[in-house]
Protein backbone atom coordinates (compact mmCIF):
# COMPACT_ATOMS: atom_id res chain seq x y z
CA UNK A 1 0.00 0.00 0.00
CA UNK A 2 1.35 3.39 -1.01
CA UNK A 3 1.72 5.92 1.81
CA UNK A 4 0.87 9.60 1.53
CA UNK A 5 4.61 10.36 1.55
CA UNK A 6 5.22 7.92 -1.32
CA UNK A 7 2.33 9.42 -3.29
CA UNK A 8 3.64 12.96 -2.73
CA UNK A 9 7.15 11.92 -3.74
CA UNK A 10 5.80 10.27 -6.92
CA UNK A 11 3.81 13.40 -7.81
CA UNK A 12 6.80 15.60 -7.04
CA UNK A 13 9.01 13.41 -9.24
CA UNK A 14 6.54 13.80 -12.10
CA UNK A 15 6.44 17.59 -11.69
CA UNK A 16 10.22 17.82 -11.44
CA UNK A 17 10.72 15.76 -14.61
CA UNK A 18 8.19 17.88 -16.49
CA UNK A 19 9.90 21.08 -15.41
CA UNK A 20 13.32 19.70 -16.29
CA UNK A 21 12.04 18.95 -19.79
CA UNK A 22 10.69 22.50 -20.03
CA UNK A 23 13.93 24.05 -18.79
CA UNK A 24 16.39 21.77 -20.61
CA UNK A 25 16.83 24.10 -23.61
CA UNK A 26 17.97 26.92 -21.32
CA UNK A 27 19.69 24.82 -18.64
CA UNK A 28 23.18 26.19 -19.22
CA UNK A 29 21.97 29.79 -19.04
CA UNK A 30 19.79 29.00 -16.02
CA UNK A 31 22.78 27.60 -14.11
CA UNK A 32 25.00 30.53 -15.09
CA UNK A 33 22.26 32.95 -14.00
CA UNK A 34 21.87 31.05 -10.72
CA UNK A 35 25.53 31.65 -9.86
CA UNK A 36 25.33 35.30 -10.95
CA UNK A 37 22.37 35.79 -8.62
CA UNK A 38 23.99 33.83 -5.78
CA UNK A 39 27.15 35.93 -5.92
CA UNK A 40 25.20 39.19 -6.24
CA UNK A 41 22.90 38.42 -3.29
CA UNK A 42 25.51 36.64 -1.15
CA UNK A 43 28.91 38.06 -2.15
CA UNK A 44 30.53 36.44 0.89
CA UNK A 45 30.22 33.00 -0.78
CA UNK A 46 32.12 33.95 -3.95
CA UNK A 47 35.49 33.01 -2.46
CA UNK A 48 34.22 29.45 -1.89
CA UNK A 49 34.11 28.89 -5.65
CA UNK A 50 36.79 28.70 -8.35
CA UNK A 51 37.61 31.76 -10.42
CA UNK A 52 36.66 29.91 -13.61
CA UNK A 53 33.18 28.48 -13.09
CA UNK A 54 32.75 26.20 -16.14
CA UNK A 55 33.36 22.92 -14.29
CA UNK A 56 31.36 24.08 -11.27
CA UNK A 57 28.35 24.95 -13.45
CA UNK A 58 28.60 21.57 -15.15
CA UNK A 59 28.71 19.79 -11.78
CA UNK A 60 25.66 21.63 -10.50
CA UNK A 61 23.70 20.88 -13.66
CA UNK A 62 24.57 17.18 -13.38
CA UNK A 63 23.57 17.18 -9.71
CA UNK A 64 20.20 18.79 -10.49
CA UNK A 65 19.57 16.31 -13.31
CA UNK A 66 20.45 13.39 -11.01
CA UNK A 67 18.18 14.72 -8.26
CA UNK A 68 15.26 15.02 -10.67
CA UNK A 69 15.95 11.71 -12.41
CA UNK A 70 16.17 9.70 -9.20
CA UNK A 71 13.93 11.67 -6.86
CA UNK A 72 11.38 8.87 -6.75
CA UNK A 73 14.13 6.46 -5.60
CA UNK A 74 15.84 8.49 -2.87
CA UNK A 75 18.07 5.63 -1.72
CA UNK A 76 19.82 5.86 -5.09
CA UNK A 77 20.73 9.48 -4.32
CA UNK A 78 22.10 8.95 -0.82
CA UNK A 79 25.69 7.93 -1.67
CA UNK A 80 26.31 10.89 -3.99
CA UNK A 81 24.59 13.40 -1.71
CA UNK A 82 26.50 12.10 1.31
CA UNK A 83 29.80 12.47 -0.53
CA UNK A 84 28.88 15.95 -1.70
CA UNK A 85 27.97 16.98 1.84
CA UNK A 86 31.29 15.74 3.16
CA UNK A 87 33.14 17.54 0.37
CA UNK A 88 31.31 20.81 1.01
CA UNK A 89 32.72 20.91 4.56
CA UNK A 90 36.16 21.46 3.02
CA UNK A 91 34.83 24.54 1.22
CA UNK A 92 33.44 25.96 4.45
CA UNK A 93 29.75 25.39 3.66
CA UNK A 94 27.40 26.10 6.56
CA UNK A 95 23.66 25.76 7.12
CA UNK A 96 23.28 29.41 6.10
CA UNK A 97 24.96 28.68 2.78
CA UNK A 98 22.53 25.86 2.05
CA UNK A 99 19.64 28.24 2.75
CA UNK A 100 21.11 30.88 0.42
CA UNK A 101 21.62 28.34 -2.35
CA UNK A 102 18.08 27.01 -1.93
CA UNK A 103 16.48 30.44 -2.02
CA UNK A 104 18.53 31.47 -5.04
CA UNK A 105 17.91 28.22 -6.90
CA UNK A 106 14.15 28.39 -6.40
CA UNK A 107 14.02 32.04 -7.48
CA UNK A 108 16.08 31.27 -10.58
CA UNK A 109 13.93 28.28 -11.49
CA UNK A 110 10.80 30.38 -11.05
CA UNK A 111 12.09 33.12 -13.31
CA UNK A 112 12.96 30.68 -16.07
CA UNK A 113 9.78 28.59 -15.78
CA UNK A 114 7.55 31.63 -16.17
CA UNK A 115 3.84 30.80 -16.31
CA UNK A 116 4.61 27.09 -15.82
CA UNK A 117 5.75 27.87 -12.25
CA UNK A 118 2.84 26.91 -10.02
CA UNK A 119 2.50 26.49 -6.28
CA UNK A 120 2.65 22.72 -6.81
CA UNK A 121 5.85 22.95 -8.84
CA UNK A 122 7.40 25.33 -6.32
CA UNK A 123 6.53 22.87 -3.56
CA UNK A 124 8.06 19.96 -5.48
CA UNK A 125 11.33 21.84 -6.03
CA UNK A 126 11.40 23.02 -2.43
CA UNK A 127 10.90 19.47 -1.14
CA UNK A 128 13.54 18.10 -3.53
CA UNK A 129 16.09 20.72 -2.53
CA UNK A 130 15.29 20.29 1.16
CA UNK A 131 15.81 16.54 0.82
CA UNK A 132 19.14 16.93 -0.98
CA UNK A 133 20.44 19.67 1.30
CA UNK A 134 19.29 17.75 4.37
CA UNK A 135 21.24 14.65 3.39
CA UNK A 136 24.29 16.76 2.62
CA UNK A 137 24.11 18.67 5.91
CA UNK A 138 23.64 15.46 7.92
CA UNK A 139 26.72 13.98 6.24
CA UNK A 140 28.71 17.12 7.01
CA UNK A 141 27.55 17.10 10.62
CA UNK A 142 28.34 13.40 11.02
CA UNK A 143 31.83 13.98 9.65
CA UNK A 144 32.38 16.91 12.01
CA UNK A 145 31.15 14.84 14.97
CA UNK A 146 33.43 11.98 13.95
CA UNK A 147 36.43 14.29 13.69
CA UNK A 148 35.63 15.85 17.07
CA UNK A 149 35.42 12.39 18.61
CA UNK A 150 38.74 11.41 17.04
CA UNK A 151 40.30 14.65 18.36
CA UNK A 152 39.05 13.86 21.88
CA UNK A 153 40.51 10.35 21.66
CA UNK A 154 43.83 11.71 20.41
CA UNK A 155 43.96 14.13 23.34
CA UNK A 156 43.29 11.37 25.89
Amino acid sequence: METDIDAQRAEDARLLRESLTLLAPVADQLIADFYDRLFAQYPQVRSMFPAVMDLQRERLLKAVIALVTHYDTPDALLPALTTMGRNHVRYGATVEHYAAVGQTLLATLESYAGAAWTAELAGAWERAYTFAAGVMMRAATADAAGEAGADRQDAA
